[in-house]
């Protein structure tokens, strides 16, 4: 690639570069072309601020995420600002730009990413982080942060799921904890005081403290001392700021009231088919249910909803700015937002569907809150699935991770779905979940004989879906070790063998699990491992016919650290390497439900109007009606 003064100077036409050299030999060049309705061109010469959002996987992936399109619009909607985008090249189009010296460039405008102020990752998931580094290469951009330092380049931010941050430390300057709309407003104040007349940034140690200053929730990794921890792993964890002026913990930083947030009607239309073809609109968001496998559930505590008045009119705008024939109502529990039910029947009101034409669905609904009422209402618009997440087949075990279904329920409530006229019903399963045994996968197995038993006769069906329980940072189960997968493979067969033939099973791929486990509580030392890998030729890792797990033992050899280390259960007592951070729930309060998970006693949610003191009370991001005795 050339250097970072060559890609970046004016005069190069990139664009006619990517028509000549780029788009007609690669497998889809609708992925790195600017067609989609509402996507934004601004004056490049003339804007104070220009923001690079990167998506660091295929374009059909990224397009489909809800948070990218909220910051994008956020983003242009501000004067002097230009907010452009970038996914990751696929692997054609990567070989491509290598071998013809194109850099990566942006879809709108078609500049090289080296070329903007600020580069902003959206990060989702941990298999995504050798594609980071493939962008920041291919965009003109040293990999490392301290091979930035002290030179003109673009300010390197990594917001969404950065929880445990530790792999990607190495690479990134800064972290946006929390909701990017309460961030990025600050971000761009602090922003246009350093890069006046269009200047580059030149990071430095002053600029990130003045940064974590001025801007809250930025969490800076090189302003921190650190130590081993006495883990397997040795993992290394921050222990203090180096700075009296640097917050530590850093608190993530949340919109209390989603009414205040700017309509977001206008999102991209896809130009080529995306994994999610439809509009989203956000419902809700966080979940008070208290899952104890579920990190967004902590992470994005306290639950805010919207009423069903700005769910209808956004639902119309939005409709009527894209020409979506479906709209997802997006949340983590959407059957839980209080006014779903009265949003629902406004929209699906015949006079309504008559001029809109849309239908109207929900993710994963809860056993425990599933409306047979509100079955009917989406079924007239279109007979898709239901899906559900039991998690677990027995009792005993639902109470250990706090879902608590009874098997009566469960039935129940997928006789409802049949009886409503539906055609499929979709089960999710963990297996690997702490403290399971033999009995609790041979559960799984009865559960679902009874399900297929109220099934009626016909076309209609059950799948059911099987994924590996991960460890997460910030959750009751932070500390819990990840199955082996002799373990793993011998409970899949039980499975196997158990359930009737007419129900469809899918597992998910144990090499795919094992890696994100590894990352998912990692450390700095890991972004060695991540380097080594990217150089071994990874890339979309998450991809299960992409991963190649011999690559990947091949990095961690090359750089003496053992996958089973991290692996391995954490004592309780020790350092964590995502101390630095603060996502309003406390430590205390994971610890006590991972005791209580192990006792296999179960917590009220806090929604029913019982507050655990879980943390997030400290900061008035909730009004807890009463303490429950003994927290």
């Amino acid at each position: 690639m050339q250097g970072h003064e060559g890609l970046s100077g004016g005069g190069h036409d990139w664009q006619a570069a990517y028509e000549a050299e780029v788009f007609p030999f690669v497998e889809r060049p609708s992925r790195y072309i600017d067609c989609e309705i509402n996507s934004v061109h601004k004056g490049w010469e003339t804007a104070q601020l220009r923001v690079a959002l990167v998506f660091p996987d295929a374009y059909e992936i990224g397009i489909s995420h809800l948070g990218l399109k909220l910051l994008y619009q956020l983003l242009n909607a501000m004067p002097g600002v230009v907010a452009e985008r970038c996914y990751a090249p696929w692997v054609d189009a990567e070989a491509r730009l290598r071998s013809r010296g194109i850099p990566l460039c942006s879809l709108e405008s078609c500049r090289p990413l080296c070329a903007f102020h600020i580069v902003g990752f959206s990060i989702q998931y941990e298999l995504c982080y050798t594609n980071v580094l493939a962008i920041l290469e291919l965009g003109g951009i040293p990999i490392r942060s301290e091979e930035r330092w002290g030179k003109a380049h673009p300010l390197i931010i990594a917001g969404g799921n950065v929880y445990a941050p530790g792999p990607l430390e190495p690479f990134i300057d800064a972290f946006a904890v929390g909701d990017g709309e309460a961030i990025v407003p600050q971000l761009v104040a602090w922003a246009r005081e350093h890069v006046d007349g269009g200047r580059q940034f030149v990071v430095s140690e002053k600029l990130l403290r003045d940064l974590v200053r001025k801007v809250p929730g930025m969490y800076v990794p090189g302003l921190y001392a650190y130590e081993a921890a006495g883990d397997a792993a040795r993992r290394l964890c921050p222990v203090a700021a180096r700075y009296e002026d640097v917050p530590f913990p850093v608190r993530k930083e949340i919109v209390t009231d989603l009414a205040t947030l700017p309509e977001a009607s206008a999102l991209l239309v896809p130009f080529c088919e995306a994994v999610h073809d439809r509009a989203q609109i956000e419902v809700m968001r966080g979940c008070v249910r208290g899952c104890r496998f579920c990190q967004a559930g902590m992470l994005t505590r306290p639950q805010r909803e919207k009423s069903a008045a700005q769910i209808v009119a956004e639902v119309r705008r939005t409709v009527e700015l894209t020409g979506f024939e479906e709209v997802t109502l997006a949340a983590l529990s959407a059957s839980d937002c209080k006014e779903i039910g009265e949003a629902i029947r406004v929209l699906l009101d015949p006079a309504e569907v008559a001029v809109s034409r849309t239908a109207v669905s929900l993710p994963s609904l809860r056993v425990d809150s599933f409306d047979p009422e509100l079955a009917a209402l989406i079924r007239r618009m279109r007979k898709t699935g239901f899906t559900f997440a039991p998690e677990a087949g027995s009792e005993r075990l639902r109470r250990v991770i706090n879902k608590m279904l009874t098997e009566e329920e469960i039935v129940a409530t997928v006789r409802s779905v049949f009886e409503a006229g539906w055609m499929l019903v979709k089960l999710y399963f963990m297996l690997g979940l702490p403290t399971e045994g033999a009995e609790d996968v041979a559960a799984i197995v009865g559960l679902v004989e009874k399900l297929a038993r109220v099934r009626p006769k016909g076309n209609a069906a059950i799948n059911m879906a099987v994924s590996n329980f991960v460890p997460k940072a910030f959750t009751p189960f932070q500390w819990c070790g990840f199955a082996g997968e002799d373990e793993v493979r011998a409970r899949q067969e039980m499975i196997l063998r158990g359930v009737p033939r007419a129900v469809k099973v899918t597992f998910h791929k144990y090499a795919l699990s094992r890696l994100e486990a590894v990352f998912a509580r990692g450390d700095r030392r890991l972004g060695e491992v991540v380097e080594a890998a990217y150089e071994l030729g990874c890339r979309f890792d998450d991809w299960s016919d992409r991963l190649d797990n011999a690559k990947w033992e091949q990095a961690f050899a090359r750089c003496g650290i053992d996958p089973e280390a991290y692996l391995a259960p954490i004592p309780v007592d020790e350092r964590l390497p995502w101390d630095g951070l603060d996502c309003g729930v406390r430590r205390e309060f994971l610890r006590r439900e991972y005791e209580r998970a192990m006792r296999a006693e179960p917590t009220p949610a806090c929604g029913a109007g019982v507050c655990h003191a879980c943390g997030v009370e400290r900061f008035g991001w909730c009004r807890p009606v009463e303490r429950r005795e003994g927290t």
